[in-house]
């Protein structure tokens, strides 16, 4: 399996639950897929006029495809970029959660000191004291000649999607 059709499956898996955007070049970083989810939970007592609760986790997920072998420096702006949106977040008090994923697939794989770095790699941003909610930042390193996926700790609730061969 190469690097574009790797992009085709995971596009398949995401297209049920995310939305696709629109590819913007930004900065001089060009994506190769950038695609959201927002899921909303409310809880009511015995009538749907009385609402308890309300609760909203959203998703945003970036994809960048490497033709060649990847660096340090290569990867920093896009880092940069998410860690950006994160602090740009709008946010209300119904917000709970956001998680930016970062999937970087890698045709000519990656150096192993640079996955592991990026699998302790950590980044959290609370949102007025966690009253309006928290985003994390998830990277996700797709190893192409290895058929195998590295993630971070933000990252390994949804590292499933990612995967190789399901």
């Amino acid at each position: 399996m190469d690097g574009q059709a790797y992009l085709q499956v995971i596009e398949r898996r995401l297209e049920r639950y995310f939305d696709k955007k629109a590819l913007v070049v930004q900065g001089g970083l060009q994506l190769d897929l950038v695609a959201e989810l927002h899921a909303s939970d409310e809880g009511y007592f015995l009538v749907h006029s009385i609402k308890t609760y309300s609760v909203q986790h959203d998703e945003y997920l970036f994809v960048k495809h490497f033709k060649d072998a990847v660096t340090k420096e290569e990867l920093e702006p896009y880092l940069k970029l998410l860690r950006s949106r994160m602090q740009e977040l709008k946010t209300t008090t119904e917000h709970m959660s956001s998680l930016f994923a970062l999937l970087l697939i890698c045709e000519q794989g990656m150096d192993e000191q640079l996955k592991q770095e990026l699998s302790k790699y950590k980044y959290h941003k609370d949102y007025c004291f966690t009253l309006k909610g928290w985003s994390d930042l998830a990277v996700y390193v797709a190893d192409i000649p290895k058929q195998e996926v590295t993630c971070n700790k933000a990252g390994r609730k949804t590292k499933q999607y990612f995967e190789f061969g399901k």
